[in-house]
């Protein structure tokens, strides 16, 4: 169920926004509207809905209307049209662009709490007290935000700096007080307007890991403002694409990496590093008779040979899981990849007796480095350990460039 969904939502700057709604309806873009009207539109029918517990991140070129969208949706910024519907547990579905003044308070100081890029820290109140100012709006006696306060400044890793003062930290620090600040209020959507942006790159990192971990432990729902593809594609369940006020594409990382949709978003995603978002199932060769022979049975289970590999033997059951795997007649140890990941650290050595098993929504990053523990081939399962394909050096070279745009099909 969407917590959040955006119908239609649209923001013209000017004189007289209402007037541009026919332009805007005959498809003119930003720029042949500007021109003709002096009207700046910064966001253009703009549709999307988030569901709970998932980060969705909002991404583009500067002036391509990320910030002016998340803007709308708490308000920051009025839209000029459409409709921000919030999904309210108490109060059912809402539309934000239409409340009234109490409403919308009410709204922000329980439901909607946001981290801003260059922290918006009060300079003359102690850490603790920025920490608890949300709580404080909320009318929560005192030491009830003070305990929760220290809750949240432990959890975002500054236990014991409470009555600093903003300038005493650096600015990673003082971007953590922003994000305890924010989820102090257990606010069950945090807008986050490029909240990383302005950190040095090794910060940035440790700071999208501090997301990720917090985001585990407590599942809010996050819309994530960020020009940084990388970003977005390593913390985001799914990405809006935006450019010139519009979105142009909504996917989740993969699907934005595999297939773009137009020339913008296939531009934006050509340098990204397909290997932390392409999944073992995109690429894994299919178990199937164009690539596989049935040579026998044994014990009543099926017996394939991969085409071209006659010394490698699966043993499938009439269920489609994987009974034991054979290679050159020796039967083959199966470990989980993720396990043998952890356990190797390193480089270890490569085995011929010993094989990994990964699941369909595995990251090629990590198959990489199972590939490092083994020579023979990646073994990949659904959700209910049924043996989908593998995945071997032709696939993981082919199925990386061909995502890329280098390769041609067979």
């Amino acid at each position: 169920m969407a917590v959040i969904r955006a119908e239609g939502v649209t923001k013209v700057f000017g004189p007289n926004p209402e007037s541009v709604k026919p332009l805007l309806d005959q498809g003119k873009s930003k720029d042949e509207i500007q021109a003709e009207t002096g009207h700046v539109v910064g966001v253009n029918n703009a549709s999307f809905e988030v569901g709970a517990g998932e980060v969705f991140c909002i991404m583009g070129l500067s002036g391509s209307g990320k910030s002016t969208l998340i803007r709308c949706i708490n308000r920051l910024i009025e839209p000029t049209f459409g409709k921000i519907i919030l999904n309210d547990p108490e109060h059912g579905e809402m539309d934000i662009a239409t409340m009234d003044d109490p409403t919308l308070r009410r709204v922000r100081s329980q439901h909607l709490s946001m981290v801003f890029q260059h922290f918006a820290l009060f300079p003359h109140k102690t850490v603790l007290s920025n920490v608890v100012y949300g709580l404080e709006v909320q009318g929560r006696d005192k030491a009830e935000r003070e305990e929760l306060g220290k809750k949240y400044l432990e959890m975002v890793g500054l236990g014991g700096w409470e009555n600093h003062y903003p300038d005493e930290l650096s600015g990673g620090m003082q971007q953590r007080v922003g994000l305890a600040r924010a989820v102090a209020t257990e606010a069950n959507i945090l807008l986050m307007d490029e909240p990383f942006s302005a950190l040095d790159p090794l910060i940035k990192v440790q700071m999208q890991d501090e997301l990720m971990r917090i985001q585990q432990e407590l599942g809010r729902t996050i819309l994530f403002i960020t020009h940084d593809l990388d970003e977005a594609m390593r913390i985001g369940d799914h990405i809006a694409i935006m450019d010139a006020g519009r979105i142009v594409q909504v996917g989740n990382p993969e699907e934005i990496l595999v297939n773009p949709k137009t020339e913008y978003v296939a531009k934006f995603v050509e340098h990204a590093d397909p290997t932390g978002v392409i999944t073992a199932e995109t690429v894994a060769l299919p178990f199937s008779d164009r690539y596989f022979n049935r040579v026998g049975k044994e014990a009543g289970n099926q017996v394939w040979n991969r085409t071209g590999y006659s010394d490698i033997e699966f043993h499938v059951d009439t269920n489609g899981h994987l009974v034991k795997m054979r290679f050159e007649g020796n039967e083959v140890a199966l470990h989980e990849l993720e396990e043998k990941v952890t356990e190797t650290g390193g480089a270890p050595e490569r085995h011929t007796d010993a094989a990994v098993h990964c699941s369909s929504d595995t990251v090629l990053k990590r198959v990489l480095r199972g590939r490092a523990y083994s020579e023979l081939p990646v073994i990949v399962q659904d959700a209910e350990g049924r043996l989908q394909g593998v995945i071997d050096e032709p696939e993981l070279i082919h199925g990386i460039l061909e995502k890329q745009g280098y390769a041609q099909d067979d």
